[in-house]
């Protein structure tokens, strides 16, 4: 059996694994980041139609090591919310077709995140479970078709308060839960993930160590500056949707 698939060599595999460890360093040391630049980066290194399953695969590795890490701190009344609505996004995403542009999904991405930083706290976000479900469902359905969508989840968590590690924890739950439902979709789809196996294997290799350094440095951060932090990089992932969807610029 064929390591890697057609079109794809080592030089290209090895580069792939160099940005899910940098991904993943990110995310674990900042909380949010790593599945965007990963995913942007793919985009210009593999087929389209195989970059948001293997995303996916590799995403499942990262966000479990990271909730094994954090598990003393994770919510895990919100996680199960949020994955009882995610059930049901997956399902829809997987079943139809979206018609509404992407820049205007884009766009809406882009304002809520920045709302969530910049203004003032929801209440019914910030202390109620029924928007859990509901922003659950909307982000597993978009997953389906933007692959990486954690900047959106994480706007939700930044509201209700957490720690840096209850933040990180929590978010790789319901992250986690997210992607394998989508693995599963697409596995019902046809996706050859076996195809990939190669490609996984290096990415989840390489994105474990990235999760285990920057689990160490979150680890000396101090929570103001972990928060300073956070809001500097939800804004710039913000902006930068906000920009493709006015068409400054595109990964294609």
């Amino acid at each position: 059996m064929e390591l890697l698939p057609p079109g794809m060599d080592v030089l290209t595999t090895s580069l792939l694994g160099l940005i899910s460890f940098a991904g993943a360093f990110i995310t674990a040391a900042m909380g949010i980041g790593g599945g965007v630049i990963m995913i942007a980066f793919m985009a210009t290194l593999m087929p389209a139609a195989a970059v948001i399953p293997v995303h996916g695969v590799v995403q499942v590795g990262a966000n479990v090591t990271r909730a094994v890490i954090q598990r003393a701190h994770i919510d895990w009344k919100t996680s199960a919310y949020f994955i009882l609505g995610s059930v049901v996004g997956v399902s829809i995403g997987g079943s139809i077709v979206v018609t509404l542009p992407t820049d205007i999904l884009r766009a809406g991405l882009g304002l809520f995140i920045l709302y969530t930083v910049w203004g003032p706290k929801l209440k019914f976000v910030a202390e109620g479970y029924f928007t859990v479900s509901l922003i659950g469902l909307v982000a597993s359905f978009l997953t389906m078709f933007f692959g990486a969508t954690g900047v959106f989840i994480a706007g939700l968590l930044n509201q209700r308060g957490y720690a840096p590690q209850g933040f990180i924890g929590t978010h790789a739950i319901c992250m986690g839960a997210q992607h394998t439902l989508k693995i599963v979709v697409f596995g019902f789809l046809g996706f050859a993930f076996a195809d990939w196996l190669g490609v996984i294997v290096m990415m989840l290799a390489t994105g474990l160590v990235g999760t285990l350094l920057g689990s160490l440095v979150l680890n000396r951060l101090p929570k103001a500056v972990f928060a300073k932090g956070l809001k500097v990089i939800l804004s710039l992932l913000a902006l930068n949707l906000l920009a493709m969807a006015a068409g400054l610029y595109s990964l294609t």
